[in-house]
């Protein structure tokens, strides 16, 4: 009988299994470290409602008294120092140590800053914590002058909402279109030009080589030496998953804790989950997957796993963005071979973009479309083989597609 469970990481995979543990029955010992010394809150809205100023603080992912209704021993503003898998214990700072039966590391990722000179200068930071956002915004006014270092979502999604805020915005991005990796280059170009119509200065093909400034930051230099006037600067190049204390417990980890589809490591007892976890993907290999509704499903499987029960769940991409006034949804990598399907056009509306590789539906983009999207989910979690004609003509409703694609599936 499985007893005093552990999870480490105070973020949305760690709570989601600590409520799924809950839920499936687990009456024993239940602890949830985390390494902030607030309650765990949604980090998806720092970017956005948080960092406008529309919300003084993040929502938690449940209110305080929730822990003490599903008797769960938080223990906040702590650091793992190492998990020991032969003792079976967690040792914190401070000297406490915690004796498990199981152990999740839900231990999150940490922003990637590069090796630049100047990459240390104040006015120069990331975006991954309530501090973060804290020192963004301290001497954010109107006027005052972002230069957003990396064109993915988060820096994309800064960069909306200092426009928003009466800020002076310019986006460097080294590739040669933003968004290519979640979005692909279609959506990416879309975006870039509705940034653009915000006022937001776009550079592509522009790397930067170094942070000027002397007590604080006055420019950002690029690789071919042009330079863009800062007051501050947003590093937004991808994140790091927090390997340290697995790679010390002596965890095989590749860009994430390596873990088979029901997120168990080689080490009995031992899980990872979310941002930290290299997760086997449905249409093969393996990556972190960084995003919450992921984090969500992995924690879930993992709960699952951790009382016995058998569960796969290996996992495709699926996330969701707010990038200049429009909501944008995806699931799978829409970029890779294939054949590509446009529904509807973003310039006049709802629109999706559908990637068809050998002839199934593998990946799926949407731009204000959210009840398409959820039937483009069903089509694309199925692999379904629907023709590129039938797919881009918005006459035929997306919902008779899933229901023929049902059948089809029942039949054989």
């Amino acid at each position: 009988m499985t007893s005093d469970i552990v999870v480490i990481g105070g973020g949305v995979a760690g709570v989601s299994a600590v409520q799924s543990l809950r839920s499936e029955g687990y009456d024993g010992r239940l602890f949830l470290i985390g390494k902030e010394r607030e309650f765990p809150y949604d980090r998806t809205s720092l970017s956005k409602a948080v960092l406008a100023g529309d919300l003084a603080d993040p929502p938690p992912l449940s209110p305080a008294d929730w822990y003490d209704e599903l008797q769960v021993e938080t223990v906040l503003d702590r650091t793992v120092l190492q998990v020991d898998v032969t003792r079976r214990e967690v040792l914190l700072d401070g000297g406490r140590s915690i004796e498990f039966d199981r152990v999740l590391l839900a231990t999150g990722a940490s922003a990637r800053v590069p090796s630049l000179s100047g990459a240390d200068l104040p006015g120069v930071t990331t975006l991954r914590t309530v501090d973060d956002v804290q020192r963004l915004r301290q001497d954010w006014e109107p006027g005052h002058r972002l230069v957003v270092v990396g064109g993915g979502l988060i820096g994309c999604e800064v960069a909306t909402t200092a426009r928003k805020v009466g800020l002076e915005v310019s986006i460097l991005e080294a590739s040669d279109e933003l968004l290519q990796r979640v979005l692909g280059r279609r959506i990416g170009g879309w975006c870039r030009a509705r940034l653009e119509e915000l006022g937001i200065s776009v550079m592509v093909n522009t790397g930067v080589a170094e942070f000027d400034g002397v007590d604080r930051i006055t420019a950002v230099i690029g690789t071919d030496g042009r330079r863009f006037p800062a007051d501050s600067a947003i590093v937004c190049v991808g994140a790091e998953p927090e390997t340290a204390i697995a790679e010390q417990a002596g965890l095989a980890c590749s860009r994430g804790i390596i873990v088979n589809d029901s997120g168990g490591t080689a080490a009995e007892g031992v899980f990872a989950a979310g941002d930290a976890a290299s997760w086997p993907l449905r249409t093969g290999g393996r990556r972190s997957l960084e995003t919450y509704i992921n984090s969500q499903k992995e924690a879930t499987a993992v709960a699952s796993a951790m009382l016995g029960k058998a569960v796969h769940a290996p996992q495709l991409p699926l996330s969701w963005t707010e990038i200049a006034g429009h909501r944008i949804q995806m699931i799978g990598d829409i970029e890779g071979s294939g054949e590509y399907v446009m529904r509807g056009a973003p310039d006049d509306g709802p629109a999706l973009l559908f990637r068809l590789t050998d002839g199934k539906l593998t990946a799926a983009v949407s731009v204000d479309a959210p009840r398409d999207f959820a039937m483009a989910t069903r089509l694309v979690e199925s692999g379904a083989q629907v023709g590129r004609d039938v797919l881009g003509d918005t006459r035929v409703e997306l919902r008779e597609l899933t229901r023929a694609a049902r059948e089809r599936t029942t039949a054989a």
